[in-house]
């Protein structure tokens, strides 16, 4: 792994976590001026953790199985989603990209999703996404549908065991350490909680952004890809792994995030008769999403594709509901 990479790895986690503890020793909640400043930048480090643990998932960073899968734990644990559990769910949203099968996106790909629900829907799903992305993603653990192999799923639900007395330990220690006076918590202390919660509805319209309304099944047509013009743009994107590049990833999962550009400026040279869904900065890719939402918040079948799917085992999903 080279310096560079590694420096990127570690930093995030490591502001994210250090800044929380300085900001919450130093300041006082009711500082409004620090917390104009500590919000915004450790919600950007929190959600960078989040593409820390995409590409740890991917293998792309050179960790080792073992050191890769203890950190995508950790953070599986924050997050309430399990590593077993974003594994099997990512590996069959690139799988299955935009199709009924994608259980990442889901209920954008469900064709028995009515367009009433998804538009109540995906409000939910981005205002509380600290609930519900941790419930769309549990699906493939619970579900009746699930096609995941028993024993995988007997891991997944060890791994909510696990997650679940870590959480209730934390919380009952913060009960018992506030009525006992060792520490007493008070109401304008939630503030100190808005960064993590920000960064999770912040990744959480990520996905949205990069998928919900886009019809095609193919990875370069059926993704938003965010190619900067800006250095900030540039900057955001590069900090998070260039996943914002994102239809060149799905085409390319094992290429390394810093081609991922070039790819894509490859791509079009290649096929100059398409017209590819490609945005010069986030603005301009977060107007055309949110027109999306108001209008058809769908993927794929629900976005209007009428492309053949009878290769895909549907019908074995069908019958499990």
């Amino acid at each position: 792994m080279s310096l560079r990479l590694l420096l990127r790895l570690l930093a995030f986690p490591m502001v994210a976590c250090a800044g929380q503890v300085i900001w919450m020793w130093n300041f006082d909640p009711t500082d409004l001026l620090s917390s104009a400043i500590w919000i915004p930048v450790l919600a950007y480090c929190w959600f960078c953790i989040g593409g820390l643990s995409h590409e740890v998932v991917h293998d792309n960073l050179d960790l080792g199985k073992r050191a890769g899968a203890l950190i995508a734990r950790v953070i599986g644990v924050l997050l309430w989603i399990p590593y077993s559990v974003y594994r099997e769910v990512h590996m069959r949203h690139h799988a299955y990209l935009n199709t009924p099968l994608d259980w990442e996106m889901w209920p954008y790909t469900d064709p028995q999703a009515s367009l009433r629900f998804r538009r109540v829907f995906v409000w939910f799903d981005i205002l509380l996404a600290w609930i519900i992305t941790p419930c769309i993603w549990g699906r493939i653990c619970f579900s009746k549908s699930s096609p995941v192999a028993p024993e995988v799923r007997r891991e997944m639900k060890m791994e909510y065991l696990v997650m679940a007395i870590i959480w209730v330990t934390m919380i009952t220690t913060c009960v018992c350490v506030h009525v006992n006076g060792i520490f007493v918590f008070r109401p304008d202390m939630l503030i100190f909680a808005i960064p993590p919660l920000l960064a999770t509805v912040g990744n959480g319209f990520r996905k949205i952004m990069d998928h919900v309304g886009t019809a095609s099944f193919d990875p370069l047509h059926g993704t938003r890809t965010i190619v900067g013009k800006s250095w900030l743009t540039r900057l955001l994107s590069f900090f998070n792994f260039d996943l914002a590049i994102h239809g060149p990833h799905h085409r390319y999962p094992k290429l390394d995030h810093s081609r991922l550009r070039g790819r894509m400026e490859e791509i079009e040279a290649e096929r100059s008769s398409e017209t590819f869904p490609v945005f010069p900065s986030f603005w301009s890719a977060f107007v055309d999403t949110m027109k999306t939402i108001i209008r058809n918040p769908g993927v794929g079948v629900n976005a209007g594709c009428a492309a053949d799917l009878s290769h895909l085992p549907l019908d074995k999903q069908a019958a499990a509901r």
